[in-house]
């Protein structure tokens, strides 16, 4: 077995590890990513909303894309 064979070896092992991590990660974010914009929204009265909903939905979108990867 040569260098690259073992470098795929382990990048393969390390991918299998890696993904329920990431599954949990990825929900844990997205929970603090609501949170986040929720106390914002409500520490500015309302002032920002929309900015912080377009700013809230497009890390959501991020953090789909790479929960599904």
């Amino acid at each position: 077995m040569g260098f690259m064979d073992k470098a795929i070896d382990y990048g393969e092992q390390a991918m299998d590890k890696a993904a329920p991590l990431l599954e949990k990660a990825g929900t844990l974010a997205a929970q603090g990513l609501d949170a986040a914009a929720s106390s914002i929204d409500k520490a500015t009265g309302g002032k920002y909303h929309d900015q912080i909903e377009d700013v809230s939905g497009k890390v959501g979108g991020m953090l789909d894309r790479v929960k599904g990867s």
